[in-house]
């Protein structure tokens, strides 16, 4: 149930974190008026980094505590973390406050503020789980699993925002293609990932004990179906640009693809971290 939390948690805010950084993008580099990619996206944005960190809430035995967590800012990565997951939240209420009070004055700065903050959370995020004592996680394919995660979720549920918001069904609209583009990014940094994760876990079981019988096969069996639905889900993105078909129907299935191949991979992430703990509970029995 724990393993859950933290699955809903990281990806919650990283869909947060990657919706704020197409939706930016798209703003200035794709000719959005403000309304379009302010309120709108940033007030899901706000209600996903809220489930994110209500969903992490549960992880803890005792919930009532978890204002300790910043007790421990100067050598805490998980205290860093929940500070920063808290700004970015703030820096987004900041924006739609702004674009609800129509006024323009110091939008952008706030715009890239909820941006370096939205890579200051992931950075800190990822650092918290570099542990030595966890060599499975301890490898820059956490990095780039959590940097894609962004990516490919933030550009998907823009795509989406996109889809239904656009009356021009061509699907070239402009916040579109940077959506796409999101994704894009994001699954070569998933690809890119797949050799330093699988040289991390091999490294992992080979200072263990034990091993299940069947995990190679668990290991292929996994990452193909997060493949395949990661390569479906750029079929999809593809097809809805094309214009052929409804385009939010496209976008739609995108975003589903994509969002279950986080879910397995996030899943087998945790999992993962097993290894560990039969390697620490038990060094004396490896051979």
């Amino acid at each position: 149930m724990r393993n859950w939390s933290l699955v809903c948690f990281t990806l919650f805010t990283q869909s947060a974190i990657g919706l704020v950084w197409v939706s930016v993008m798209g703003r200035w580099f794709g000719g959005g008026t403000r309304a379009d990619f302010s309120i709108g996206p940033m007030s899901i944005t706000l209600i996903l980094t809220g489930l994110g960190m209500y969903a992490a809430l549960a992880h803890l035995a005792k919930p009532r505590l978890a204002p300790n967590a910043l007790r421990n800012l100067t050598a805490s990565w998980l205290s860093r973390e929940v500070l920063l997951v808290q700004t970015f939240a703030g820096a987004v209420a900041l924006l739609i406050l702004i674009s609800l009070l129509d006024t323009s004055s110091g939008l952008v700065i706030l715009e890239a503020a909820a941006c370096l903050l939205g890579g200051a959370a992931l950075f800190a995020m990822t650092r918290v789980y570099l542990l030595k004592t966890v060599p499975v996680w301890n490898s820059p394919a956490t990095l780039l699993e959590f940097a894609g995660s962004a990516m490919l979720l933030g550009g998907a549920l823009g795509a989406v925002l996109t889809a239904f918001r656009d009356t021009d069904q061509s699907g070239w609209s402009p916040a579109l293609i940077v959506a796409a583009i999101g994704i894009l990014l994001g699954l070569i940094l998933k690809f890119t990932a797949i050799s330093p994760a699988l040289a991390a876990e091999q490294a992992a079981r080979a200072q263990t004990w034990y091993e299940p019988a069947d995990a190679p096969l668990s290991i292929c069996r996994a990452l193909t179906v997060r493949i395949g639905l990661n390569l479906a889900g750029l079929v999809l993105i593809l097809t809805a640009m094309s214009g052929s078909g409804p385009t939010w129907l496209w976008s739609c299935l995108c975003l589903a693809c994509l969002g279950t191949a986080e879910v397995v991979g996030r899943q087998r992430f945790y999992k993962a971290y097993r290894l560990s703990l039969i390697h620490i509970s038990e060094p004396t029995r490896r051979h």
